[in-house]
C-alpha cells in the first residue's frame, strides 16, 4: 500500500506541475497579445533604387560596369521585343537533342570500354581460370563524360528550366 501512495503522490505532483506550466504559458500568450495591441503600428519602410544608389560607394558603379555579366550568353538573354525563350518548343527540342546525343556518346564509349579478361582464381587451393568482364575507363569515355558535364554547365548558364533536359 505504501508504494501505491508514492505513485499517487508522484502522479498528483506531475499533474499540478503540468497545470501550472500550462497556465503560465497561457498567461504569457495573453501578455504578448496585449503588448502587441498597445504597441503603435509602425509603417514599413519601402526602399527604392534611389535609396540604394545613395548607399552605394562612389566607385562601385564603375567596377560593376567593368565586371563581365553573369555567365548567360548574349543570345540567351531576351530582348524586350523577343518572345520568352522558355516558351519556345523548338529551343527545347534542340537542347533535348544535344543532351540525347551526349548521353548516347557516353553509352557508346562505355560499351567499347568493357573488356573481357581471363583471370585465375583459387578454389580450394586449385587454380581455376574464368572469364571476367570489366569496365576499363579509357580516354574516349572520359572525354564523353566531360562533354556531357560541359553541356550541362552551358545549359545551366542559360537559365532555362532544368526539366527540359532530364532523362
Amino acid at each position: 500500500m505504501r508504494g501505491a501512495s508514492r505513485v499517487t503522490l508522484w502522479v498528483l505532483t506531475l499533474a499540478l506541475a503540468t497545470g501550472a506550466q500550462a497556465q503560465s504559458l497561457g498567461e504569457a500568450a495573453r501578455r504578448e497579445k496585449d503588448r502587441r495591441q498597445r504597441a503603435p503600428a509602425a509603417a514599413a519602410k519601402v526602399y527604392t533604387d534611389d535609396d540604394l544608389e545613395a548607399t552605394r560607394p562612389a566607385g562601385a558603379e564603375a567596377e560593376r560596369a567593368a565586371e563581365p555579366s553573369p555567365a548567360v550568353s548574349p543570345e540567351a538573354s531576351p530582348s524586350p521585343e523577343a518572345p520568352d525563350p522558355k516558351r519556345d518548343p523548338a529551343l527545347r527540342s534542340r537542347w533535348r537533342e544535344r543532351f540525347t546525343l551526349a548521353r548516347a556518346r557516353i553509352k557508346e564509349a562505355e560499351a567499347q570500354a568493357w573488356v573481357t579478361r581471363v583471370e585465375v582464381v583459387f578454389v580450394s587451393s586449385v587454380p581455376v581460370q574464368q572469364r571476367v568482364r570489366r569496365l576499363e575507363e579509357n580516354q574516349a569515355l572520359r572525354d564523353a563524360r566531360q562533354a556531357l558535364a560541359d553541356l550541362e554547365e552551358e545549359y545551366r548558364r542559360t537559365g532555362l528550366p532544368p526539366g527540359w533536359v532530364r532523362e
